[in-house]
């Protein structure tokens, strides 16, 4: 159902195309049926009135009225002339469909012409019993081609009839399709006018907000989905691939402002989660060469970070993606459940992974599903994420355990960004696939390993770190001396 959907959103153009080309063509063949018929029409009425004026020389001869205006030459030759027209009429617009009638109008004017030779012929009188029996015989032969002509456009009219109806059948079908189209088109206009205003929206709350968007995780979506509901689909495949391109670059050569900073103070906030020992101030001490690289491990301090409330703002994030595609998604993770980690990379994390089961979810039975769950196992969180649909590449699978090599099935570029991110939260990622009783695979699973978080809460001592000053042992003693 979806690919017939697909292919008539593609095709829409040349459907409304199709379908205005055969509402022309059908009014064009009801205009020209029309006319037919009316010529039609036309030609018995010329033949009635021809007939008529034949019948009347007749009568006026019966009658033996010699006197009469329907026996001169003048009213026969008009008479003769009103067949002449049917005839031609016949020949310039009819011929092709009424060959027959053609054939009976010509034999009709011919007995008509020598109808007329046999009234006007000296001594004609139906007294002479020879002479108007002849008469007689000759019109009933004019009366029965006449009868002959008017059936065959009889049954002309029946199939002009006949075509006409299917015409306009035919014009109600594709009227209807015409206009189911409009509203159609007119709706998707609609709709892409609210989604470009909501991806507008999108964007100015990001610009709003303190960095300009420069970090946020929704940047990459709503540029994507932008171009995707505009019908750019290349464009978005590419901003895609040059977006996740970025950020595996980033996370793989990750310098910000603070790593070229050498602070002087960290604060007590800072280092709250990392407990300084007397053998680390001691090597800190007796190390001159140590000061960089103390700053350096001051900025990859693992936090504890609550799972389940980052799963949630996450799925929050994508959630107009996963109604747009119909996908449900089931969360099963405990609030008390903390990972050690960066928010940020979380975050990231998270997102890419999602993103990547969305566009991979697919159902045969039109239901779509994700699941996240995750445990506590000792000091680590064990991470499921479940969806529906083929699974991972038995190709991809053997790879990454060590039974293949090579690079023609290189992972999602989603699953890269994550992977190097876990890989930077000192976490481990695998991948396999679900697979039902009869041992069909039914969808795909990827599984983290997170470091297990402590609690939030800073015990109380009586001791407690103040100022910790960071520099080489000459230059602490010389800045204690001075004090």
């Amino acid at each position: 159902m979806k690919k017939i959907k697909n292919l008539f959103e593609s095709k829409r153009s040349l459907l409304g195309l199709m379908v205005l080309g055969g509402l022309i063509y059908t009014t064009y063949s009801i205009q020209e049926n029309s006319q037919k018929l009316k010529k039609v029409t036309n030609l018995e009425s010329g033949i009635q009135t021809c007939f008529t004026r034949v019948n009347q020389s007749y009568t006026a001869n019966i009658l033996g009225d010699s006197s009469s205006a329907y026996l001169t030459q003048n009213f026969q030759n008009l008479t003769e002339e009103c067949f002449a027209e049917g005839i031609l009429s016949v020949e310039n617009s009819l011929k092709s469909d009424l060959t027959n009638v053609a054939k009976l109008l010509s034999t009709l004017a011919s007995n008509v012409h020598w109808f007329h030779e046999d009234i006007l012929a000296p001594g004609n009188s139906l007294a002479k019993s020879d002479t108007g029996r002849d008469v007689s015989s000759r019109f009933e032969k004019i009366e029965t081609t006449k009868d002959q002509i008017l059936e065959n456009s009889d049954k002309y009219k029946t199939q002009i009839h006949s075509t006409l109806n299917q015409n306009k059948t035919l014009f109600g079908i594709f009227a209807t399709l015409l206009g189911v189209l409009m509203i159609g088109e007119y709706m998707n206009i609609t709709r892409r006018k609210i989604s470009n205003s909501a991806r507008e929206k999108e964007a100015l709350l990001e610009l709003m907000s303190d960095n300009g968007g420069a970090t946020s995780v929704k940047v990459g979506e709503i540029i994507r989905m932008a171009l995707e509901q505009n019908s750019l689909a290349h464009c978005a495949r590419l901003f895609s691939n040059f977006h996740s391109y970025v950020n595996i670059d980033r996370t793989k050569n990750k310098m910000s402002l603070e790593t070229l900073i050498t602070p002087t103070t960290v604060s007590l906030k800072t280092v709250s989660h990392t407990p300084i020992n007397n053998e680390t101030i001691e090597k800190i001490w007796e190390d001159d060469s140590i000061t960089l690289s103390a700053d350096n491990k001051g900025m990859k301090i693992l936090e504890d970070i609550g799972l389940e409330q980052m799963s949630t703002a996450v799925v929050n994030l994508l959630a107009e993606k996963l109604f747009s595609q119909g996908v449900q998604i089931d969360m099963n993770i405990a609030e008390n459940l903390t990972v050690k980690t960066r928010q940020e990379d979380l975050e990231q994390t998270l997102f890419h992974l999602l993103t990547y089961a969305i566009n991979s979810t697919q159902s045969e039975q039109g239901e779509k599903n994700i699941s996240l769950f995750a445990h506590k196992l000792g000091d680590v969180i064990a991470f499921d994420m479940i969806y529906s649909g083929p699974g991972f590449e038995e190709a991809i699978l053997k790879q990454r355990s060590g039974l293949m090599s090579g690079q023609n099935n290189a992972l999602d570029l989603d699953l890269q960004i994550a992977q190097s991110l876990l890989n930077e939260m000192e976490s481990k990622i695998q991948l396999d696939n679900k697979i039902d009783q009869n041992g069909n695979v039914i969808g795909g699973r990827v599984k983290i390993i997170f470091k297990a978080g402590i609690s939030q809460t800073v015990p109380q001592s009586s001791a407690r770190l103040v100022n910790l000053k960071v520099g080489s042992k000459k230059e602490i003693l010389a800045s204690m001396n001075e004090a």
